[in-house]
């Protein structure tokens, strides 16, 4: 019964994304972002720097699917504009985005792993988090890595 429960919840999460692309895309909302941020003297790093500071806050406080399908939609068609490899972009936003699940303050996937635990466990969840932090550290230093070369991102394809 309980995965019936998660597999509803997963598809109304999908398709109230859905409803919210396509909204923000009859509103204009997305050609307006676009115009002004290809317009602006932001360009393609300040906005791929901005872009990766919002998701990774945002990845402490909520899961991975909200964050792609609540941010992508509004970044894509100005990354489109720049002529950007969009599996490159996809990498990196998923590198992104699992940086900010191990994160404090809020870190969904230390929380995940508290609970698997049980309330017996003599490990607390500052000993996850200071586990955790050198994975996130070394995932950091990845995204570095294939934001500065693309190629390491899409090499094999």
């Amino acid at each position: 019964m309980t995965r019936l429960h998660i597999t509803a919840a997963i598809c109304f999460l999908i398709i109230s994304a859905s409803l919210y692309s396509r909204m923000l895309a009859i509103s204009g909302v997305t050609e307006l972002l676009r115009t002004l941020i290809v317009g602006s003297s932001l360009g393609f790093w300040g906005l791929l720097a901005a872009y990766v500071a919002i998701v990774l806050v945002l990845g402490t406080i909520l899961d991975s699917s909200s964050i792609m399908l609540i941010t992508i939609p509004l970044v894509l068609p100005a990354l489109v504009s720049f002529g950007t490899d969009l599996i490159w972009f996809g990498i990196v936003t998923l590198l992104a985005v699992e940086i900010g699940l191990l994160t404090p303050p809020f870190g969904i996937a230390i929380f995940v792993i508290k609970a698997t635990l049980g309330p017996a466990s003599p490990i607390t969840l500052n000993d996850i988090f200071a586990g955790a932090a050198p994975f996130a550290v070394i995932m950091f230093l990845v995204l570095l890595s294939v934001i500065a070369f693309p190629w390491l991102a899409t090499g094999l394809i």
